[in-house]
């Protein structure tokens, strides 16, 4: 069903394009070693959409939904409950609620995310 009230974006449009290799990236909340940088597109009704950047080595994700892409390098990725699986370029995956990922970066990686909080 068409909503004929959508939510405009700034600009007074309500189709925004990122061009995800390219977006800006910030320094993490949580700094680590190694860096990690992202850029939050979108936030809203408890999602949040964006593009993370991370140089090898082991990082924590977040707890719950997340759906990802990955645009670039190469990672092994490992849930709570022991489930490991391998990502690269072009793949999609879905991680359920409640798992707590960890992300063993092998090659330089950027996906982008949505997050169902």
């Amino acid at each position: 069903m068409c909503n004929n009230n959508p939510t405009k974006n700034e600009d007074g449009t309500v189709i925004k394009r990122y061009d995800p290799l390219t977006v800006e990236l910030t320094e993490s909340e949580k700094p680590g070693n190694p860096p990690a940088r992202s850029a939050v597109l979108y936030t809203a009704d408890g999602q949040k959409h964006g593009v993370w950047e991370a140089e090898p080595g082991v990082h924590n994700g977040y707890q719950g939904q997340e759906t990802v892409v990955i645009l670039q390098g190469r990672a092994t990725v490992t849930v709570e409950s022991g489930q490991t699986v391998e990502v690269g370029q072009g793949d999609l995956f879905i991680c359920q609620p409640g798992e707590k990922m960890t992300w063993t970066v092998h090659e330089k990686i950027r996906k982008v995310f949505v997050i169902n909080q």
